[in-house]
Protein backbone atom coordinates (compact mmCIF):
# COMPACT_ATOMS: atom_id res chain seq x y z
CA UNK A 1 0.00 0.00 0.00
CA UNK A 2 1.07 3.60 -0.51
CA UNK A 3 1.11 6.62 1.75
CA UNK A 4 -2.10 7.83 0.14
CA UNK A 5 -5.72 6.67 0.38
CA UNK A 6 -7.11 4.57 -2.43
CA UNK A 7 -7.61 6.66 -5.56
CA UNK A 8 -11.34 5.93 -5.61
CA UNK A 9 -11.68 7.61 -2.19
CA UNK A 10 -9.10 10.32 -2.69
CA UNK A 11 -11.61 13.14 -2.03
CA UNK A 12 -12.64 11.67 1.33
CA UNK A 13 -10.84 11.73 4.65
CA UNK A 14 -9.67 8.19 5.48
CA UNK A 15 -11.29 7.06 8.71
CA UNK A 16 -8.56 4.61 9.76
CA UNK A 17 -4.90 5.37 9.08
CA UNK A 18 -1.85 3.24 9.88
CA UNK A 19 1.08 5.48 10.84
CA UNK A 20 4.40 3.70 10.29
CA UNK A 21 6.78 5.64 12.51
CA UNK A 22 10.40 4.49 12.93
CA UNK A 23 12.21 4.58 16.28
CA UNK A 24 14.40 7.57 15.40
CA UNK A 25 13.32 10.71 13.55
CA UNK A 26 10.35 10.70 11.21
CA UNK A 27 8.40 13.57 12.83
CA UNK A 28 6.08 11.12 14.59
CA UNK A 29 4.60 13.54 17.13
CA UNK A 30 4.17 16.27 14.53
CA UNK A 31 2.24 13.99 12.19
CA UNK A 32 0.26 12.50 15.08
CA UNK A 33 -0.85 15.98 16.12
CA UNK A 34 -1.89 16.86 12.58
CA UNK A 35 -3.89 13.64 12.25
CA UNK A 36 -5.59 14.24 15.59
CA UNK A 37 -6.63 17.82 14.88
CA UNK A 38 -7.41 17.52 11.19
CA UNK A 39 -8.38 20.50 9.01
CA UNK A 40 -11.49 21.22 11.09
CA UNK A 41 -9.66 21.35 14.46
CA UNK A 42 -11.49 18.53 16.17
CA UNK A 43 -12.17 19.24 19.83
CA UNK A 44 -12.66 15.68 21.08
CA UNK A 45 -10.02 13.01 21.29
CA UNK A 46 -9.73 9.45 22.52
CA UNK A 47 -6.10 8.52 23.16
CA UNK A 48 -5.10 4.91 23.82
CA UNK A 49 -1.61 4.57 25.26
CA UNK A 50 0.39 1.51 26.20
CA UNK A 51 3.96 2.49 27.11
CA UNK A 52 3.78 6.29 27.15
CA UNK A 53 2.10 8.04 30.05
CA UNK A 54 -1.22 9.82 29.54
CA UNK A 55 0.59 13.14 29.98
CA UNK A 56 3.02 12.32 27.18
CA UNK A 57 0.23 11.47 24.76
CA UNK A 58 -1.80 14.52 25.79
CA UNK A 59 1.20 16.74 25.08
CA UNK A 60 1.06 15.74 21.42
CA UNK A 61 -2.56 16.93 21.29
CA UNK A 62 -2.28 20.06 23.45
CA UNK A 63 1.00 21.34 22.02
CA UNK A 64 -0.62 21.80 18.62
CA UNK A 65 -0.38 25.38 17.32
CA UNK A 66 -4.15 25.82 17.26
CA UNK A 67 -4.71 25.16 20.93
CA UNK A 68 -6.20 22.61 23.27
CA UNK A 69 -9.14 20.26 22.86
CA UNK A 70 -12.48 20.73 24.51
CA UNK A 71 -12.62 17.12 25.71
CA UNK A 72 -10.00 14.36 25.84
CA UNK A 73 -10.18 10.82 27.18
CA UNK A 74 -7.08 8.70 27.70
CA UNK A 75 -7.24 4.93 28.06
CA UNK A 76 -4.02 3.96 29.85
CA UNK A 77 -3.20 0.31 29.19
CA UNK A 78 0.07 -0.02 31.08
CA UNK A 79 -0.69 2.05 34.15
CA UNK A 80 0.60 -0.70 36.45
CA UNK A 81 4.10 -0.12 35.10
CA UNK A 82 4.04 3.50 36.22
CA UNK A 83 3.08 5.44 39.32
CA UNK A 84 -0.71 5.69 39.59
CA UNK A 85 -0.36 9.03 41.34
CA UNK A 86 1.78 10.41 38.54
CA UNK A 87 -0.59 9.10 35.91
CA UNK A 88 -3.58 10.74 37.53
CA UNK A 89 -1.93 14.03 38.42
CA UNK A 90 -0.09 14.84 35.21
CA UNK A 91 -2.53 13.13 32.90
CA UNK A 92 -5.28 15.66 33.63
CA UNK A 93 -3.17 18.81 33.15
CA UNK A 94 -3.14 18.75 29.36
CA UNK A 95 -6.74 19.72 28.66
CA UNK A 96 -9.58 21.45 30.50
CA UNK A 97 -11.83 18.39 30.41
CA UNK A 98 -9.68 15.29 30.54
CA UNK A 99 -10.61 11.83 31.75
CA UNK A 100 -7.94 9.18 32.31
CA UNK A 101 -9.07 5.58 32.72
CA UNK A 102 -6.45 3.01 33.64
CA UNK A 103 -6.99 -0.50 32.34
CA UNK A 104 -5.72 -3.38 34.43
CA UNK A 105 -2.62 -4.95 32.93
CA UNK A 106 -4.36 -8.34 32.99
CA UNK A 107 -7.27 -7.09 30.89
CA UNK A 108 -7.50 -9.00 27.62
CA UNK A 109 -7.94 -7.32 24.26
CA UNK A 110 -11.68 -7.93 24.28
CA UNK A 111 -11.96 -6.12 27.59
CA UNK A 112 -9.80 -3.27 26.28
CA UNK A 113 -12.03 -3.06 23.24
CA UNK A 114 -15.09 -2.71 25.47
CA UNK A 115 -13.48 0.20 27.33
CA UNK A 116 -12.53 1.94 24.09
CA UNK A 117 -15.98 1.38 22.60
CA UNK A 118 -17.68 2.88 25.65
CA UNK A 119 -15.61 6.05 25.58
CA UNK A 120 -15.74 6.40 21.80
CA UNK A 121 -19.52 6.08 21.79
CA UNK A 122 -19.82 8.81 24.41
CA UNK A 123 -17.41 11.22 22.72
CA UNK A 124 -18.76 10.64 19.21
CA UNK A 125 -22.30 11.34 20.38
CA UNK A 126 -21.17 14.88 21.21
CA UNK A 127 -19.31 15.66 17.99
CA UNK A 128 -16.49 14.70 15.64
CA UNK A 129 -13.88 12.65 17.48
CA UNK A 130 -10.29 11.73 16.72
CA UNK A 131 -8.72 8.52 18.00
CA UNK A 132 -5.02 7.75 18.47
CA UNK A 133 -3.80 4.23 19.31
CA UNK A 134 -0.20 4.20 20.54
CA UNK A 135 0.68 1.63 19.55
CA UNK A 136 0.09 -1.51 17.50
CA UNK A 137 3.68 -2.54 18.22
CA UNK A 138 3.03 -2.36 21.97
CA UNK A 139 -0.15 -4.42 21.59
CA UNK A 140 1.86 -7.07 19.72
CA UNK A 141 4.06 -7.38 22.80
CA UNK A 142 0.99 -8.12 24.90
CA UNK A 143 -0.82 -10.61 22.68
CA UNK A 144 -0.45 -12.89 19.69
CA UNK A 145 -0.58 -11.43 16.21
CA UNK A 146 -3.89 -13.08 15.34
CA UNK A 147 -5.54 -11.66 18.48
CA UNK A 148 -4.24 -8.14 17.79
CA UNK A 149 -5.40 -8.38 14.17
CA UNK A 150 -8.91 -9.33 15.30
CA UNK A 151 -8.91 -6.56 17.92
CA UNK A 152 -7.99 -3.95 15.30
CA UNK A 153 -10.45 -5.39 12.81
CA UNK A 154 -13.24 -4.78 15.31
CA UNK A 155 -11.89 -1.38 16.38
CA UNK A 156 -11.57 -0.01 12.84
CA UNK A 157 -15.18 -1.06 12.21
CA UNK A 158 -16.25 0.65 15.45
CA UNK A 159 -14.47 3.86 14.40
CA UNK A 160 -16.18 3.69 11.02
CA UNK A 161 -19.59 3.13 12.60
CA UNK A 162 -19.09 6.01 15.05
CA UNK A 163 -18.12 8.41 12.27
CA UNK A 164 -14.81 9.09 14.00
CA UNK A 165 -11.32 9.26 12.50
CA UNK A 166 -8.42 7.27 13.88
CA UNK A 167 -4.75 6.58 13.39
CA UNK A 168 -2.68 3.75 14.76
CA UNK A 169 1.05 3.98 15.41
CA UNK A 170 3.31 1.09 14.41
CA UNK A 171 7.10 0.97 14.57
CA UNK A 172 8.37 -0.62 11.34
CA UNK A 173 11.84 -1.05 12.86
CA UNK A 174 10.67 -3.87 15.12
CA UNK A 175 8.55 -5.86 12.66
CA UNK A 176 9.34 -7.76 9.51
CA UNK A 177 7.78 -6.75 6.21
CA UNK A 178 5.29 -9.62 6.30
CA UNK A 179 3.88 -8.52 9.65
CA UNK A 180 3.48 -4.94 8.48
CA UNK A 181 1.74 -6.03 5.28
CA UNK A 182 -0.59 -8.25 7.30
CA UNK A 183 -1.87 -5.26 9.26
CA UNK A 184 -1.90 -2.77 6.38
CA UNK A 185 -4.97 -4.41 4.90
CA UNK A 186 -7.08 -3.24 7.85
CA UNK A 187 -6.65 0.45 7.11
CA UNK A 188 -7.99 2.96 4.60
CA UNK A 189 -4.59 4.59 4.26
CA UNK A 190 -0.96 4.04 5.31
CA UNK A 191 1.43 6.89 6.12
CA UNK A 192 5.03 5.69 6.13
CA UNK A 193 7.29 8.25 7.81
CA UNK A 194 10.35 6.51 6.41
CA UNK A 195 9.43 7.84 2.97
CA UNK A 196 6.85 10.61 3.49
CA UNK A 197 7.91 14.19 2.88
CA UNK A 198 6.36 15.55 6.06
CA UNK A 199 7.71 19.07 5.74
CA UNK A 200 6.00 19.47 2.39
CA UNK A 201 2.60 18.21 3.43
Amino acid sequence: MSTNPDESESTETPLNVLLLAPSVGGHEDEVCGELLHGPAERERALLVTCMNSPAERLDVWTDHENGRPEHATVVDVEAAARSTAATTATGTDGAPNTLVESVDSETDLAGLGDVIDRHLTELASEGETAVCVHSVSDLLQRAEERAVFKFLEVLTSTVDRAGAVAHYHMNPDVHDRETIETFEVLFDSVVDLRTANVAGE
